[in-house]
């Protein structure tokens, strides 16, 4: 009898041992992953009032801010997405436009993996500016860095600078387009999916699995605002008459991502 129950009570503490290396083991596993998720830095850029933090905060926050405060020299935001199994970081710095804080914004642009390079459609001379960002980026460390040119507040109505321009521009140097609304929120997250897409495709040892999760990503974004942006368009007509509904995404966007 006492033989029977020091082999129950072997045979328990053996599986005790086995339950606590399995423990241990996943805690390590755990605190691999935190150490190898994929890090991006992307930062914005364009003249001050454009919209760069309502975007940033837009798709951090998913909600938009009425009032207008200037960035004073350098805000931060965080994004985390899950990827093929691994934790992407993206790292979200905001750079004032304005001139008074040119030395404070141009120590951020080293190591820039992405830009994300803001006009407002409704303003010429922020889209005539655009050069000279990409200039200012350049010099001071940030290009090779993916670019995204963003046409923000389409939900405004004086359009100043039309779709086909300001995609032009982008196409004749090599960036990516879309056109957005800070405050409706449209192609604001299919936006940041493709720049995010573009900017793993560019880094070393990142897994197929990863690269297929943003690509997966990509083509639900897209999806998804070309689906709002239908919506939008179906009620067009109400009532017998005629309204205008806010002017989004035109349809073609959903293949943004290959205007590069």
């Amino acid at each position: 009898m006492r033989a029977a129950r020091a082999a129950v009570s072997a045979v328990g503490a053996i599986q005790e041992l086995k339950s606590a290396r399995e423990k241990a083991k996943s805690k390590i596993h755990q605190r691999r992953t935190r150490n190898t998720a994929i890090r991006i830095k992307v930062i914005s850029m364009g003249d001050a009032g454009v919209g760069k933090s309502c975007l940033i905060k837009r798709y951090c926050e998913e909600k938009f801010v009425q009032k207008y405060i200037g960035t004073i020299g350098v805000d931060y935001g965080v994004k985390c997405v899950r990827l093929g199994g691994v934790d992407v970081r993206v790292n979200l710095w905001d750079l004032a436009g304005g001139n008074e804080y040119f030395e404070v914004r141009n120590e951020f642009y080293k190591d820039a993996q992405g830009c994300m390079l803001v006009y407002d459609v409704n303003n010429r001379a922020s889209f005539a500016a655009l050069d000279a960002w990409i200039d200012e980026s350049a010099k001071y460390g940030a290009g090779s860095a993916v670019v995204v040119v963003a046409g923000n507040k389409t939900d405004v109505g004086r359009r100043a600078v039309s779709e086909n321009e300001g995609r032009a521009w982008a196409q004749a140097n090599g960036f990516l387009f879309f056109e957005v609304s800070a405050a409706h929120g449209a192609w604001v997250k299919a936006m940041f999916a493709a720049i995010f897409q573009r900017v793993l495709e560019t880094l070393p040892n990142v897994t197929e699995a990863v690269l297929s999760g943003a690509q997966q990503m990509v083509a639900a974004e897209n999806a998804a605002a070309k689906a709002d942006y239908d919506e939008a368009s179906a009620d067009v007509y109400e009532g017998g008459k005629t309204t205008s509904p806010a002017p989004l995404q035109s349809r073609s966007r959903s293949s943004a991502l290959y205007n590069r």
